[in-house]
């Protein structure tokens, strides 16, 4: 166990380092204004001065050094708090709606942040010339929600608390709902950015018709 905690420590200090800080924010500055595929490990290396093995020290390849850069984003969006879904004790005992209210209203506000979505246009852009930057992008952010959300579903439904035959079919509804009506728009440029009501006004009425779906009767 000692020797765990010590790797955990290694870990957490490399990650707060601040070369690889540096790197990051280089990173994140240079895709968000030029793309994914035109800009180089040595411009990054250049912009946090840097040297290109130190880069390499840190992130495997430029496709990680993304991932790097979209776990930036998701914690500077989400603030101080993490996900409540994620929080075993709030998970065990708030009820089910507040529970879900919540996370919504979390989840929605890391997705429709100005950065979040520079990042879904960047990888909505360069997929096809760089089908893994696509891949990580959908692991990271989509598909780990969906699955902590359909794990949730899954255990209120062996409770009996909802009536779910298909959890992550349901899991993918109720995300939908939420993200639809703003993601794309925003995305496009159509539409003004979301207020904090109007993300929680979303999540409320997503979760009144999956209710109506899912609740017993």
């Amino acid at each position: 166990m000692a020797g765990s905690a010590f790797d955990m420590n290694r870990a957490e200090e490399t990650a707060q380092s601040p070369k690889r800080l540096a790197i990051v924010d280089a990173a994140t500055k240079l895709f968000l204004s030029q793309g994914f595929g035109a800009v180089s490990v040595d411009a990054i290396a250049a912009k946090a001065q840097v040297s290109k093995p130190t880069v390499y020290s840190h992130f495997e390849n430029k496709e990680a050094l993304f991932s790097g850069v979209m776990t930036g984003v998701c914690e500077r969006a989400g603030g101080q708090e993490a996900c409540p879904l994620a929080n075993e004790e709030a998970a065990r005992y708030m009820p089910m709606n507040e529970l879900l209210q919540k996370t919504g209203e979390h989840v929605l506000g890391v997705i429709t942040s100005p950065e979040a979505i520079e990042i879904f246009r960047v990888v909505i852009g360069e997929a096809e010339r760089f089908p893994q930057l696509g891949r990580n992008f959908f692991e990271f952010g989509p598909a780990s929600i969906l699955e902590m959300i359909g794990g949730y579903i899954s255990k209120k439904s062996n409770s009996g608390e909802l009536v779910v035959d298909d959890p992550a079919k349901a899991a993918h509804y109720l995300v939908g709902m939420m993200v639809f009506p703003v993601q794309m728009g925003l995305a496009c440029g159509a539409r003004d950015p979301v207020s904090k009501d109007e993300i929680s006004e979303i999540v409320a009425d997503a979760l009144k018709t999956f209710m109506k779906i899912y609740a017993p009767r």
